[in-house]
Order: C-alpha cells, then sequence, then structure tokens
C-alpha cells in the first residue's frame, strides 16, 4: 500500500521515553488537580518541529524507524521483527522454532501476499527511507550551515541503505509512493533500478559528510553493497577502497524498552523461536556447528517454544542490548575480493580473504583451485562473516542472477525440520497484498531472483 505516515508527528514519538517518567508522577499526585492540566506531550505539530531542535528530534525518530525496519522491535508504535529476522529464516541462517503458520511461512519460503503478519516488516522499511529523508530534508532548511551537520550525510546513507535492504529482499517490482506534499503513487521498479534510487541518495550523502570518517565509510561501503547487486564488481571495489578494516556502524538496542531491545535477541534467547541453523534443507551451510569464531554458538536442546526444533543461540548476543552490525569495513573487504574473483586475480582475492581472517587469527585458505570452488567459497566467506545481519538473501538472489546458479542448489530445499512440510520455491519475499491499493502497482514475481 502506499505509505500514508505523517512521518513528522510519528518520529516524536520517540520522545515518549523521555515523557514517561513525568506521566507517572503526574499520576502519583493526582490528587493534585492543577497537575492534570497539562497537554499531551506526544501531540506535537509540524510547525513545532520547523527549528534546529525539532531537526534533531525527527534524526533521533529516523535513526529508531531505521533500527525497528532493520532489526526490529518489540514494542510500541510500528512494531514486529526486522527485514534482518525475516532474510534469516528465509534462507538458511535460522529455523523457525516458533508455531504460528503465518510466520512459519516466511522459513519455509511459502509466502502468500495476503499474509498479513508480514505486512509492517514492509511498511516500516518505508517509513524508515521517508522518516531519513524528511530529517535530512528538515535539517537543511534550518542549518545555519547545512555542509557542516554530519548528521544529514547520515540520514541519507541509511535512505540508501534502506532501499538496498528492499531490493535485496523483495520480488523485482517494488513501488516508492510518497504523501508529501502530495500523495503520488509510486510505479513498480526492478531490482536495479531501485539500487539506483538508492545510489541517489548515497550521493546525497556524499554531500553532506561535513569530515565525518563515519559517515563517509558508512556511504562507500552502502554504494559497494549496492554496486555489486547490480554485477559491477569494479566499480563496487573502487566505491569502497579506503575503508579502513576496522570500521564498524552498527545499530543500537538497550534494555530499557521494549522498542529498544535487540528482538533477535529475545527470539533466540528467551522465546526458543530463532534458531542458528545447520545444513538446513541439503544446501544450507554449517553455521551451527562449523565451530567459527564469526559465528558462536551453543546448542541447549530442543525449542521451548515448539518442543521439537534444534535450538542453537547465537552468542554475538550477550543481551536485550546487543547492537546490531550495520556496515563494516570487513565487508568492504569482501566486496574487493570478490571483484579481484571476476577480474582472475586469484592470487590477489586469496590474501583479501586471508587478510581478512587474520584479524580473528584464522586459519589461513588455500585456493579450491576451480571456478565452481572459489565461488562456493567466496560466498561461504561472506556468509560467515556477515551472517545475521541482512546480506544472506541477497546473495543467494546473486548467485542465481550473476552467477547462474540452479535455485534448487543454492536455496534450502525439501523436506522442512517439522510438521510432516516441504519447503516452498519462492526465491525472494513477495510485496504485500495491500500495495495492490497502489493503481501503479503490478504484482512481481517471487519465483525470479
Amino acid at each position: 500500500m502506499p505509505i500514508r505516515e505523517n512521518v513528522m508527528r510519528r518520529a516524536m514519538r520517540a520522545m515518549r521515553v523521555r515523557c514517561a517518567a513525568c506521566l507517572t508522577f503526574v499520576v502519583g499526585l493526582s490528587a493534585c488537580d492543577t497537575l492534570l492540566n497539562v497537554e499531551d506531550p506526544d501531540i506535537i505539530e509540524p510547525n513545532q518541529l520547523e527549528s534546529l531542535q525539532g531537526a534533531e528530534a525527527l534524526y533521533n525518530g529516523a535513526i529508531g524507524d531505521f533500527t525497528m525496519a532493520k532489526d526490529g522491535g518489540a514494542a510500541g508504535p510500528g512494531s514486529s521483527v526486522g527485514i534482518v529476522v525475516a532474510g534469516g529464516w528465509f534462507t538458511d541462517e535460522f529455523r523457525f522454532g516458533g508455531t504460528p503458520p503465518l510466520a512459519r511461512a516466511m522459513d519455509l519460503r511459502d509466502m502468500d501476499p495476503e499474509n498479513v503478519a508480514w505486512n509492517q516488516v514492509y511498511l516500516n522499511l518505508h517509513v524508515a527511507r521517508l522518516a531519513a529523508e524528511r530529517a535530512a530534508e528538515l535539517f537543511q532548511q534550518v542549518s545555519p550551515d547545512p555542509s557542516a551537520e554530519a548528521r544529514i550525510g547520515e540520514l541519507y546513507a541509511l535512505s540508501g541503505l534502506t532501499h538496498i535492504l528492499l531490493g535485496e529482499h523483495y520480488c523485482s517490482g517494488i513501488p516508492f509512493s510518497s504523501t508529501e506534499p502530495d500523495l503520488e503513487y509510486g510505479a513498480p521498479l526492478t531490482t536495479d533500478q531501485v539500487m539506483d534510487r538508492g545510489i541517489a541518495r548515497l550521493d546525497l550523502a556524499d554531500r553532506f559528510t561535513a569530515g565525518s570518517s563515519d559517515v563517509a565509510n558508512l556511504t562507500k561501503v552502502a554504494r559497494g553493497r549496492a554496486l555489486l547487486n547490480q554485477g559491477n564488481y569494479a566499480a563496487a571495489a573502487t566505491a569502497v577502497s579506503g575503508v579502513p578494516t576496522d570500521f564498524l556502524y552498527q545499530s543500537l538496542h538497550s534494555a530499557n524498552t521494549e522498542r529498544q531491545a535487540n528482538v533477535m535477541y529475545l527470539l533466540n534467547f528467551e522465546s526458543d523461536q530463532y534458531s542458528v541453523s545447520d545444513l538446513e534443507g541439503v544446501n544450507g551451510l554449517d553455521f551451527a556447528t562449523a565451530g567459527d569464531p564469526r559465528v558462536p554458538t551453543q546448542f541447549v536442546g530442543v525449542s521451548g517454544f515448539d518442543g521439537e526444533t534444534p535450538m542453537y543461540r547465537y552468542l554475538k548476543f550477550s543481551s536485550r542490548a546487543s547492537p546490531v552490525e550495520t556496515a563494516s569495513g570487513i565487508e568492504a573487504r569482501m566486496i574487493e575480493a570478490e571483484a579481484q574473483l571476476d577480474a582472475g586475480d586469484f592470487g590477489g582475492w586469496l590474501i583479501t580473504l586471508n587478510d581478512a581472517r587474520a584479524t580473528l587469527t584464522m586459519a589461513p585458505l588455500s585456493d579450491p583451485g576451480t571456478a565452481d570452488a572459489r565461488v562456493d567459497l567466496m560466498f561461504r566467506e561472506r556468509a560467515f562473516w556477515l551472517f545475521n545481519t541482512g546480506h544472506r538473501l541477497g546473495d543467494l538472489r546473486r548467485l542465481v542472477r550473476q552467477y547462474g546458479r540452479d535455485p534448487l542448489t543454492v536455496y534450502p530445499v525439501g523436506a522442512y525440520h517439522k510438521d510432516n512440510l516441504t519447503r516452498g520455491s519462492d526465491l525472494s519475499i513477495v510485496i504485500p497484498a495491500n500495495e495492490g491499493n497502489n493503481p501503479q502497482y503490478v504484482p512481481c514475481d517471487d519465483q525470479i531472483a
């Protein structure tokens, strides 16, 4: 459906936490009538935001919206799991240890556009890209020197990344609608066009880094990721050149509220619905049992939720406050390595992979010697380095789309791990049926990578 969210008002809801203590205090003194004559702190008109303070509030709201869309939130406006969880279940990263059939459909790769359980995930991504752009636009209007405001660049980079996440996860044919200043329905865009749209936001980010190396590096890695999705390997490597290997941009979480908590920790440690997979569906990697320091796990028996799914904890998440990687220098090295592989520079390719492994004192790799085996190794290294960060589905689609692999040799296939079910054949996440309210929308094909 077209996004009809009033982004400015929605972002201000992030200020509720600051108001909550005041409201509790007022309720505690309810005998004093004068203390009850207060304005609703959740209703802030858009014209009250047209200031530097308002832009800062929108910035905070946009960061929260991006984190909600990517990682999820357990409560509050728009609460749902994030696209990282959806992609983890859809691919071979995680098994579903719960029972609700509508949620299980993602793990089965058998999605119905009418499946309402996943509407909010799609909506949150659109809300996030709009919130980031609105906040960036307001900063440009109210800042005394926009060129010195690095948060503008960060916001455009996050909008670009949100476009990339949409393009990697959803079938080719995503519309981008807007309601401000007027309702404008978007026409479906192909995966390549979505990446181009994301790159256009990254171009804006480049104009507003204000000397921040973090914003510049975030933008470089996002650009390399988009170009890699288009098969522009050399350009992708050029885009990430100079990004330090130790660069890391994370989305932060907190135990303060359910909205701020790391939902993946909750699903994996507290409700047993999110288990690290192991050799899932014939083609899956041995994430749970490889003993690889990049994916540390612990087997704790079967899920306490469904009583049968093998439950492996993901030990990088140790609490509700555990951060989640968004972009990194290691990702930049993987992009460079894939470009070297594409160019036939097998020696340089192996050096790049082994230099990355040396950061964790891992044993060096040897050249497997054949074209197919090298691609297998490249994508295995990416899978372990970028585990549970929202990259895996995009990589599986690229193996089909760019490397000519048969989907039956790439995606988990065959018998499901419970309920006597067989996996479906979806290659991407289908766009929810609510988008049909858009008169320009034509349903896309989730059987095409």
